[in-house]
């Protein structure tokens, strides 16, 4: 992209926001498919939006990386610099627009680097006590996708300015014929239509709580065919591979790795379950009502603002294998209630999370943040 030729020309120009957001192998997730969804909305219409694609991790003090933002951002000027998340990358993002004399620098938390349990000891103080708190006082606003982040004390103690919380906006599946789409992936999977397909997707690794995954498939106590569907791959994929080696080879559970079938594999199966550990608001959990799927996740962060216990879904204690297993199987053996709970996810999607009502509320943050 040529940046050279981007910068507004008078006032009559759309404001340029400039969306900073990764695309590396462990970033590319929720931050970077909101600031595509946001980039490809109506909302180009009001903004011109330019991405600010970061396509690899820091590692540590990077100033090639840090030069190369300033660069990019510089010749842009615009006015709003968006960054997506904390961590490092967040922190080079919100240092190179201060250097580049961005006078309006947004940032947007989707997590913490110090909740993440790869992140320990002093690494872990370093990010948690210097890195996210400094990131956080640079920022002239800050804003979370969950009103669980905006209570941390590590954010409204740090924040400059905490505007509150705009949720993730979730997927519109409407325009697939969910009918033939189930019939096309069962008959691909080699799944029959009466089988009860539970299914997954995230990140393999212990934060998501696959370890209780795995005690909860095994102690499933039903006289129905049960297909379990694990979508996505990470550094915990090979424990759940030897752990469920068993049950791999007689195909009741099912290991597909990415995909880019998502929508597909959702509005083909019967319910999704999200076991994390620790969580803000997961793009995994809103794609999954939106496919109208009765859910079953765990009581941390953001997961109770979209999950309605017994009406939406079935929220459950994390770490909790025991309770993980019942309300699978109380889903299992109820399909009225699995048409329930997957009609009321639904309903509460087109209600509170559409993209044009996330979308709304991103344009009235950004346009009081230009008039200030």
């Amino acid at each position: 992209m040529c940046y050279k030729s981007i910068r507004r020309k008078n006032n009559n120009d759309p404001p340029i926001v400039m969306q900073h957001y990764c695309t590396n192998q462990i970033n590319n997730g929720g931050p970077a498919t909101g600031a595509l969804l946001l980039i490809n909305s109506k909302l180009k219409e009001k903004y011109n939006f330019i991405s600010l694609e970061q396509t690899f991790a820091p590692h540590g003090i990077n100033l090639k990386l840090l030069h190369d933002l300033y660069k990019k951002i510089k010749r842009v000027k615009p006015d709003i610099l968006h960054i997506r998340g904390l961590q490092s990358e967040g922190f080079y993002g919100v240092l190179a627009g201060k250097l580049a004399g961005c006078k309006k620098i947004v940032v947007s938390v989707h997590g913490l680097y110090g909740d993440d349990y790869s992140c320990q000891g002093f690494k872990k103080w370093i990010f948690s006590n210097i890195i996210e708190p400094l990131t956080l006082k640079m920022a002239d606003l800050v804003y979370c996708v969950c009103e669980y982040a905006t209570k941390r004390e590590i954010i409204y103690k740090n924040a400059s300015h905490l505007y509150g919380y705009i949720w993730n906006a979730a997927p519109d599946y409407s325009q697939y014929n969910k009918e033939e789409i189930r019939e096309k992936v069962r008959k691909e999977l080699m799944i029959n239509d009466t089988d009860i397909i539970v299914v997954t997707v995230s990140r393999i690794s212990k934060d998501k709580g696959f370890e209780y995954l795995i005690d909860a498939i095994k102690k499933i106590n039903s006289n129905k065919t049960i297909k379990f569907l694990i979508i996505g791959d990470g550094p915990y994929l090979n424990v759940v591979k030897e752990h469920l080696r068993e049950d791999i080879v007689k195909e009741n559970v099912v290991l597909l790795g990415k995909s880019d079938k998502v929508p597909e594999l959702l509005l083909s199966s019967d319910i999704f379950v999200f076991p994390s550990l620790h969580e803000n608001l997961s793009n995994a959990l809103l794609e999954a009502c939106a496919a109208s799927l009765p859910c079953i996740a765990t009581n941390v962060g953001g997961n109770p603002e979209v999950i309605i216990h017994e009406q939406s879904g079935i929220i459950i204690e994390p770490r909790n294998s025991t309770q993980l297993k019942e309300a699978i199987e109380t889903l299992i053996e109820s399909e009225a209630l699995r048409s329930e709970y997957g009609q009321s996810a639904y309903e509460r999607i087109k209600k509170e999370f559409s993209q044009e009502i996330i979308f709304e509320k991103i344009d009235s943050m950004y346009s009081s943040f230009l008039n200030d």
